[in-house]
């Protein structure tokens, strides 16, 4: 299963923050934001850092998401494919990308919703799964895109919550990994997800990641919280060791980067002072700047020559044709006998596919207990860092379940012919 792509949302949940284009609203990077906490949220101790007592009751607070304008929710069909693709392509750095055909996958299984207003044209659109890492109880999210000009209108917090209500009965969690440099991060901690741990992206960006999870239904305090100790393929094409953010610090805190096969440096030579090479904070070498010529001079005779090279009449006669004389000057004509041209098919272009290093079983085994450890702490009630047992974010959209009859109704059959 692929690995979600980078996200952005609608940054609505933000209001007080500036808005900056071209920031999704599902788009991510640079999306709207403040660069404090949500307005309306915790402080920066809660839910944003890990982890601290919170005090009950804070969902309560959270209220439902009115969008600011007209917004109708229905799924999507292949007919909104070229929107989708464009609005993707619009904010590509933010929310990653996604080839037309995975997205053509994600359309005919149903798991693509799209945002529509008054007009019934399309303002955004989300793209998520009820099933991840083959667990029927956690859920994905892969894109969240809105329209610039339809941000801040809580559309995207409109289909985060049509996106839970159409979720499977099993699912009760809900996750996403969402670049730590762009501020969608505080639209997700608006509605009242929880940063859980981290990972490095791609090897050339060599971003972090942030795992955002949220319970699903209203007023859940028992569903224990989860995240994969190691994560492979998908976007980042290479394998991550996935580690929960320490207690008492926030995810905006500078992280470690981890890549696979890189050479770890000794202590006492930190990027390469003895004359080694110098590295990069992920390992990767720091590449020389090259040397810009000197401009030389060109003169006058020069550009004349230059100007005569590049005359048509004086490179020669073209090929299959034939020069003619006229008033206006020279004309050049189709021969006849001129055999015909063979078209030269261009060699396709092949991109190699760089060597995918995996991560040292004795890294991904700690790893594994690390997680483990971790969430078995977090998720006891009363311990000294458990993470609130609700979401309490600005906005609440989670899942109302349907109270089940109290008693059966009683089915009259027909009487005998």
């Amino acid at each position: 299963m692929s690995e979600p792509a980078l996200h952005n949302s609608d940054p609505s949940p933000a209001p007080g923050a500036p808005g900056s284009a071209p920031a999704p609203g599902g788009g991510s990077g640079s999306t709207p934001g403040a660069p404090g906490s949500a307005p309306g949220s915790a402080p920066d101790s809660s839910p944003g850092s890990t982890p601290g007592p919170t005090t009950a009751g804070s969902a309560a607070l959270a209220i439902a998401p009115a969008p600011r304008c007209s917004v109708s929710v229905r799924v999507a069909t292949l007919d909104d494919l070229p929107f989708i693709d464009q609005l993707q392509k619009m904010h590509t750095h933010m929310v990653g990308w996604f080839p037309k055909k995975q997205i053509e996958a994600n359309i005919e299984g149903e798991h693509v919703l799209i945002a529509e207003d008054h007009a019934a044209t399309p303002i955004g659109y989300c793209i998520a799964r009820d099933r991840y890492m083959k667990r029927d109880d956690v859920g994905i999210m892969y894109q969240l895109n809105v329209l610039p000009l339809k941000q801040r209108h809580l559309v995207g917090a409109t289909l985060v919550k049509a996106m839970f209500d159409r979720a499977a009965y099993g699912c009760k969690l809900y996750s996403l990994w969402c670049a730590q440099d762009i501020q969608a991060n505080y639209f997700w901690e608006a509605l009242g997800f929880i940063p859980l741990a981290f990972r490095t992206g791609s090897r050339a960006k060599q971003r972090i990641h942030i795992f955002w999870q949220r319970r699903l239904r209203d007023e859940d305090q028992s569903t224990a919280y989860w995240f994969p100790s190691q994560t492979a393929g998908g976007a980042v094409a290479e394998g991550r060791i996935v580690l929960p953010i320490p207690p008492g610090t926030h995810w905006r805190d500078a992280k470690p980067v981890l890549l696979p096969g890189l050479p770890a440096l000794p202590s006492d030579d930190p990027g390469g002072a003895s004359g080694g090479p110098k590295l990069l904070p992920g390992g990767a070498p720091v590449r020389q700047r090259p040397e810009q010529p000197e401009a030389k001079k060109v003169t006058a005779a020069q550009r004349a020559a230059i100007a005569r090279a590049k005359s048509k009449h004086l490179g020669g006669v073209p090929v299959g044709k034939a020069a003619v004389i006229t008033r206006g000057g020279v004309r050049y004509i189709d021969r006849e006998d001129a055999p015909a041209e063979e078209e030269a098919s261009k060699p396709k272009r092949t991109r190699k596919a760089g060597p995918r290093r995996k991560n040292d079983p004795k890294y991904v085994a700690a790893a594994r207990e690390l997680r483990d450890r971790y969430l078995e702490e977090m998720n006891t009630p009363g311990s000294e860092f458990c993470l609130p047992p609700a979401a309490h974010g600005k906005y609440d959209v989670s899942r109302q379940l349907d109270a089940a009859p109290s008693t059966l109704q009683e089915t009259h059959l027909l009487d005998a012919a």
